[in-house]
């Protein structure tokens, strides 16, 4: 719905109170409709009507945007396979919120059963589902690292580090085994309320400003990244002693006689918001984050639009430091999903 500050704009503005976007559920598009929602005399597809693999309404919750688009991709990535989930849209269009809900443990019970306060995102129910199935499968001995990072004017930063303004810079490395990477700093969690701890503490430490249209607008893209490992279990010990020895190091799995280790990432993106200086009324410092951002965004849409390509071979991946350091779950053995988040106005 409308926050205070589009209400006000569409007051003021003839053109904004005379058309609104609608979602038409049944043909997975949204299209412009006067604020009746009577429709307009012309359908101009690609201008003022759009279709998508998935549209939810203004009644819909974060729960029906994960349980139809999000959970199968965090089912994939328990299994093996990388998966990456984008929170995209215009500043204030409620990214945020999707993403992490409305703050604590977003209404959702803990390992005693007590029920949390608060409305949960995309990262409350994936972490829900990945420590439900480690719960539940008995042959394996799971591993569970996140790391928390920020692309603040193109420069990376470590959420989980606090101190000095450049003790949490960080640099993309590239390895032959490794691939594409950053040396974040990584906590090892053990359930769901110790990852959501990790997340809180690293978003206090995130770069948010008050804009014209968002009074806490978010100005850097996030990555809060999950890694998966597991490894079957040995039948010489018990379940005790193999999550014991899980624990203790990672290298020291991969070179376990019992068998391979299965190692995979799950990437819960909230993009800062995309910008026009017209509606945001941003001058000086907050206009050259504006024009980063949307230099990334722009960067990011070609990178999509040439991976869904067939015969495409070359991929700009380095033009961004949002792409390149994405880029092992962008293509090969990933999945990926761009949730759009849109406001009527």
């Amino acid at each position: 719905p409308l926050n205070s500050k589009e209400k006000t704009s569409s007051s003021e503005s003839s053109t904004h109170a005379s058309r609104v976007w609608r979602v038409l559920k049944k043909y997975n598009s949204v299209t412009q409709t006067t604020v009746n929602g009577q429709p307009l005399p012309e359908r101009v597809t690609g201008r003022t009507f759009f279709t998508y693999d998935k549209t939810f309404g203004e009644d819909s919750s974060t729960k029906d945007v994960y349980d139809n688009i999000a959970k199968s991709l965090v089912d994939s990535v328990l299994i093996g396979l990388n998966g990456t989930i984008f929170a995209y849209g215009q500043t204030s269009s409620g990214k945020t919120f999707t993403m992490q809900g409305s703050g604590g443990y977003g209404g959702m019970k803990n390992e005693e059963g007590k029920r949390g306060s608060g409305v949960p995102g995309i990262v409350h129910m994936a972490a829900r589902d990945v420590f439900d199935y480690i719960d539940n499968e008995s042959d394996r001995v799971f591993l569970v690292r996140v790391s928390f990072i920020e692309i603040y004017n193109e420069e990376v930063r470590d959420l989980l580090v606090s101190g000095s303004k450049g003790d949490n810079v960080l640099s993309i490395r590239e390895d032959p085994q490794r691939g594409v990477f950053v040396n974040s700093n990584e906590s090892i969690v053990t359930d769901f309320e110790s990852l959501l701890d990790t997340l809180f503490a690293g978003e206090k430490n995130r770069m948010v400003a008050s804009t014209g249209m968002n009074e806490r607008s978010s100005r850097s893209h996030t990555i809060f990244r999950i890694t998966v490992e597991s490894r079957q279990k040995s039948k010489n010990n018990d379940s005790d002693e193999d999550d014991d020895d899980c624990r203790n190091s990672a290298a020291e799995q991969r070179n376990d006689d019992d068998g391979a280790v299965l190692v995979s990432t799950l990437n819960l993106v909230d993009l800062a918001g995309s910008e026009s200086v017209r509606h945001t009324g941003a001058t000086g410092e907050r206009q050259k984050e504006g024009g980063k951002i949307n230099q990334s965004l722009l960067t990011l849409s070609r990178v999509i639009a040439a991976l869904g390509q067939p015969n495409n071979t070359h991929v700009n991946f380095r033009d961004s430091k949002l792409t390149r350091i994405l880029q092992p779950s962008l293509s090969g053995n990933a999945r990926m999903a761009v949730i759009c988040c849109a406001t009527p106005s």
